[in-house]
Order: C-alpha cells, then structure tokens, then sequence
C-alpha cells in the first residue's frame, strides 16, 4: 500500500481544509449575490410599476379602469419588499377606483379588501384587517344574498382570519375569535344544507371543516374552561361551572359529529369515491367518538368502516393501511404558517417508541436508538411525552376489535427554546 506519509498527510488535509473554507466562502458570496439580484429586481419592478400608472393617468384619467390592476401589482411588490405601508396605499388606492368605476358595493373590490386585510393584519392593526373582510362579507350578501351557497368562500375567508387571529393570542383573549367562528360555522352549516347536493364534489371538505372548528372549541374548553363573561353560561360555583362547561363540550362534540355525518354522506354520493374514499370518512367519525370518551360507538363505526372495504380491490391491503397500525387522530384548524426569522434554533428528529392502548392512549416512551438518547435534554423529552400524551391514536384493529400494540414514530421539534 502506497503509504503518504505524516508531512504529506498533515499538508493534504491543510490544502484540504482551506478548499472547504474557499467553497464556504464561495457558496456564501453566490448566496448574497443571489439575494441581491432578487432585491434589486424586485426594486426594479417597483419602479416599472410606477412608470406604467404615471405613463396611464397622463394618457387617460386618474381613475382609469385600467389602473387597478396596475396598483394591485404595486402593492403586492411592494408587500414582497416588507413595505407594508406602501403597500396598504396601493391596495387602498386599487379598490377606490373599481368602486368610482363599477359601484360602491361591486363585487370586482373584494381582491383588494382582501390584500388590504392582509397587509392590515401584517401591520398589526387587526381590527382594521377584520373591518376589510367584514366588508367583503356585506358586498358578497348584497350581490349574492345571506343563503346563496356562493357565501361559503367567504365566510371560510372570515374563519381563516379568527382562527389566525385565535392561534396569536393568549386563550383567554382569543375565546371571541371561537365565539365568531361558531357563529361563522352554524351560518355556513345551513347554507350547506339548504344548497349543496351531496353529489358536490366540495362537500365533504367544507363539512370537515365545521366538524374541525368544533374540536378547537371544545377542545379549548377543556383545556382552559369557558370565560364566564362569553355569555354562554350563568350558573356560578365551580361544580356549576363544571356541568356548564361540560354541556357546552357536549353541544360542540354533537355539532361536530353531524357535520362527520355529512362528510360520510356526501362522500359516499360522490360518483367518482372508492371503497377507501368511504371507510375513510367513516374511521373518520369512529375517531371523532374515540376523541369525546365514546369508545364502543368508535369501535362500532371502525367495524363499519372495515366493512366498507369488502369491495376494494385489495381489500386486506386496504385493511392494514386504515386499521393496522395505530394512527395519530387530527381534528382541529391549524396556525396559518408564518414568515421565517431565521433562527438560531436547530431542530432534531428521533424515533419514539411509546404504547398504544385499545382506547387510543399513548404511554410507556421511550427512544428507539440508544445513540439518540443523549439528542434530547431531560427537559426537552419531558416536552415530547406530554406532547404523545395529549394526542389520540387511532388504535390498531384486529379482527374487528381494537388492540393495545407497540408504535413507532419519528418526532422532530426545535432543542433551543422548548414550548407547546
């Protein structure tokens, strides 16, 4: 074997060394360039923008049609570039002219109101944000009417925003944004009703939704009780406020359920659903009762749903990927994703074996590799069995009962500055 030598070895790894650090260096310097190429062309279309709106309203009017979509552009280049204020002019300036063209309450505004709640909410003036979008809600009631099935969009825009708005507060402050919601959900709930013919192809998501509204809700209940001052309850003493609390699950648990019904129905309608399409939606509903205590009606609908795969074409496969193994149940309307800061913060993924119960209960972790055993502070596992604890799971079912089984999952969350 040709051997290098310790001088040659040790020159080697310098040369070595100092390649890695010139690539480094020449990865960061295209990375900046990279970056200034998209700031400087975003500047650039700023200024091309402005040009094309002066070069129109020297050569039309100050309130051509023509220059709405113009301002639109502005504005969204602007809210590209964090320049929010300017952007909110253009918006506003946009939306002023399709009213002075088309009509105070023209429905060709509402993508304006829409950037304009956006770029409001970005500012932090989220009452003036909920101000834009409640008046998408008046202008779509006056072209369309309250019960028109064309106001589902929008009442999902209105429950976008509360629910945003809901995940950024204190659970205490942000009960009123629940309140809306529900208010926001039962309106959508019997437009659905009253319009929607199960064979529509959007259906079944739209009835997902409410039943996912409904579990924030209850679940904030049992996580934080009811504010007595909602107006919902007007019983006092704990065990009152217990029972109250308790009623007001039940109404969220029982609303949520009939719109999984609904889900099942209108999925079952569909022409094009498969067997997997319906035992899904079904499981679906056996995990809503699993979620509310209800273990032998979950385990009942779980049954219905295996039967529902008798006529798959690979009806086992079907089984083992619905029921074979435990499955984490997730109800709920998420945190809309926000913007990077770049953090410092790293990130670490481990396998986490744990015990699934026939109930759905996760207990008995621990990690799969040794070797990641030190990945985790003690603290930081504290944080990821209470995190398995407060979920659900959709327990394994063998021959059309549940069954306690071992789990296996990779768990992945930030190891500098741990919150749930």
């Amino acid at each position: 074997m040709y051997n290098i030598g310790r001088g040659n070895l040790l020159a080697y790894r310098h040369r070595f060394t100092i390649s890695k650090g010139v690539l480094f260096l020449a990865l960061m310097l295209l990375a900046l360039i990279a970056r200034g190429q998209a700031e400087q062309d975003q500047t650039n279309s700023i200024d091309s923008y402005l040009t094309a709106i002066d070069n129109l309203e020297a050569e039309h009017s100050a309130y051509s049609s023509q220059l709405s979509d113009l301002y639109m552009g502005l504005g969204e280049s602007y809210a590209l570039s964090k320049e929010y204020s300017d952007a909110l002019v253009a918006f506003q300036r946009g939306m002023q002219i399709e009213r002075v063209n088309f009509g105070l309450h023209s429905l060709s505004q509402a993508p304006y109101l829409t950037s304009i709640a956006d770029t409001e909410s970005k500012l932090g003036n989220q009452d003036k944000s909920l101000k834009a979008l409640n008046q998408i809600y008046q202008i779509s009631v006056k072209s369309y009417g309250a019960t028109d099935k064309r106001m589902v969009p929008v009442i999902n825009s209105l429950i976008d925003w509360h629910m945003n708005i809901y995940h950024q507060q204190r659970p205490k402050v942000g009960y009123s944004n629940l309140v809306m919601s529900e208010k926001l959900a039962n309106e959508m709930h019997a437009i659905l009703d009253g319009t929607t013919s199960l064979e529509n192809v959007d259906g079944p998501a739209h009835y997902r939704r409410i039943a996912d509204l409904h579990y924030v809700i209850a679940d904030h209940i049992t996580k934080h009780g009811e504010p007595r001052e909602s107006g919902f309850t007007v019983s006092t003493g704990s065990d009152s406020i217990r029972r109250s609390e308790a009623r007001t699950s039940y109404r969220h648990f029982h609303r949520g359920k009939a719109a999984l019904e609904k889900v099942v129905q209108t999925t079952i309608e569909q022409n094009n659903s498969v067997a997997m399409d319906k035992a899904n939606a079904i499981a679906d509903l056996g995990d809503w009762y699993l979620l509310f205590g209800q273990k032998l009606t979950a385990i009942k609908t779980y049954q219905l749903a295996e039967e529902m795969l008798v006529s798959d074409e690979n009806p086992e496969s079907a089984r083992e990927s619905l029921f074979g193994t435990p499955k984490i149940i997730d109800f709920g309307i998420k945190k809309k994703a926000q913007e990077s800061t770049g953090s410092e913060n790293q990130s670490v993924t481990v396998q986490v074996s744990m015990l699934i119960s026939e109930g759905g209960v996760a207990s008995g972790f621990y990690l799969t590799n040794e070797s990641e055993s030190e990945a985790l502070s003690d603290n930081e596992m504290k944080w990821l069995k209470k995190h398995f604890r407060n979920k659900r799971f959709r327990p394994r079912i063998v021959e059309r009962q549940a069954q306690e089984s071992a789990h296996t999952v990779n768990y992945e969350r930030l190891t500098v500055g741990v919150e749930d």
